[in-house]
């Protein structure tokens, strides 16, 4: 995972480097973000021995703890508590076996919720998801139609993250965050029109849009 971090960071730098470099060749696209509060009433509980379960739900492959995105969202809640994030493996029956399902959906039933408050002693429930842009733009779900990436995208992703008071049972928080490139036609103002000027297009990466959304998420609920 960190050598892949490397690669990335290097990656990155020798095309950042080209756009400063190479003018006449290279063209930086800016990113886009569009953060929205579907449901924010509080920030975070900072009370003393409060516990946070942080909970993936990938669509489209089951989520590890130590999937990369998974890790920013861990990281966070490590430096504001300063203490070890509760995971799902952390809660087991008195036979070894896992208390909570393996897979959460990012809109939970009551009886899973139920389940979780009966048998830990958690107090919120953190749960993220993130989709790529043709995940978006493939569903016919109605809650992403005003999330759908436009033709000329070179990369966009969607982080949703929302938190469940499990002893009250109500979601204070409850946030998405759009990030997007577009590769965007330049004004000629010779022509009085938009041209393709033939540069090369740098830009964040998916995985660099997905960190810049989570870092605005986290400064709007802390």
């Amino acid at each position: 995972m960190h050598m892949k971090k490397v690669l990335l960071f290097c990656v990155i730098i020798i095309f950042s480097g080209c756009s400063i470099l190479f003018p006449n060749h290279f063209e930086r696209k800016s990113a886009n973000y569009i953060l929205e509060d579907l449901w924010v009433t509080s920030t975070l509980d900072y009370n003393k021995n409060v516990k946070y379960l942080i909970n993936s739900t990938q669509e489209n492959y089951l989520a590890k703890s130590t999937d990369g995105y998974n890790e920013y969202v861990i990281d966070f809640f490590k430096e504001e508590f300063k203490n070890q994030p509760y995971l799902k493996g952390k809660y087991k029956d008195a036979n070894g076996k896992i208390i909570i399902p393996l897979k959460l959906d990012y809109h939970p039933t009551q009886e899973y919720l139920k389940i979780i408050k009966q048998t830990t002693d958690i107090d919120y429930l953190v749960l993220t998801k993130i989709l790529g842009a043709e995940q978006i733009n493939k569903s016919n779900d109605a809650r992403y139609h005003g999330l759908k990436f436009q033709s000329n995208l070179l990369a966009g992703s969607v982080v949703f993250l929302k938190i469940i008071d499990l002893k009250n049972n109500t979601t204070p928080i409850e946030i998405q965050c759009q990030g997007s490139v577009y590769d965007s036609a330049n004004f000629n103002f010779d022509t009085n029109s938009y041209e393709d000027d033939g540069k090369i297009a740098t830009y964040k990466s998916e995985e660099q849009l997905i960190k810049k959304c989570f870092k605005r998420i986290f400064r709007r609920i802390k």
